[in-house]
């Protein structure tokens, strides 16, 4: 929520994309892969994966110091490192509240305490969360090949649209033709696009011809 809005197409001025808004080095760090055809960082998936994978190691960076490992999230961990070590030979304090950092890493640990606070709390704020099931909303399905998203789309009986907000990762018209499609569904159509995918055959599956323009 305080990263992207829960917006997996927010983009940043200084380059950051996805839910997690993560940058290009730190992604391919974590495995996450970005070209002309798909862009991991927005892959609501791989981009989690990466996240919960990036503050495991900056906990351990910082020993267990959250604050210190939240922070290292949103400006790195060699800034908040820097900012600790300064403070050491000054004989100062080196917890989050006593850094000398950006402001707007001063505010984005507090927003994160306030949000918490508030989603544990939510009797005691004026707040009207949306009622949440208990249960999964999405499926995943392994295409095995490129696929147009518009045929996808289709045979899920879903807009494109849709289609696209849960698949945000695919920069194209079509999946990365050069590794195993992942498609996000929702769990009641998932069971719909399985049954026609079956019937189409793998040369039907792409409707359009690619042409590298010669110089």
């Amino acid at each position: 929520m305080i990263e992207s809005n829960y917006d997996p197409f927010a983009y940043s001025k200084v380059g950051a994309s996805g839910l997690w808004q993560m940058m290009p080095g730190t992604a391919s760090g974590f495995g996450i892969k970005v070209d002309w055809w798909y862009d991991g960082r927005r892959d609501i998936i791989a981009s989690t994966n990466a996240a919960l994978d990036y503050f495991s190691y900056l906990g351990n960076f910082f020993d267990n110091q959250w604050l210190l490992a939240i922070a290292a999230y949103d400006t790195g961990e060699g800034t908040v490192n820097q900012s600790v070590q300064r403070n050491a030979k000054l004989g100062k304090s080196t917890n989050f509240w006593s850094l000398h950092l950006s402001k707007e890493t001063q505010s984005y640990v507090p927003k994160l305490l306030a949000l918490a606070t508030i989603i544990k709390n939510p009797s005691e704020y004026p707040v009207n969360w949306p009622s949440i099931s208990n249960q999964p909303y999405l499926a995943t399905v392994n295409v095995g090949s490129q696929i147009d998203l518009a045929r996808v789309a289709k045979m899920s009986k879903m807009s494109l649209q849709e289609l696209a907000q849960l698949n945000p990762g695919f920069n194209r018209w079509a999946t990365d033709p050069n590794i195993l499609t992942r498609i996000l569904l929702p769990v009641d159509k998932a069971a719909q696009f399985e049954r026609s995918l079956k019937k189409l055959p793998i040369d039907k599956r792409v409707t359009w011809v690619g042409y590298k323009v010669k110089s």
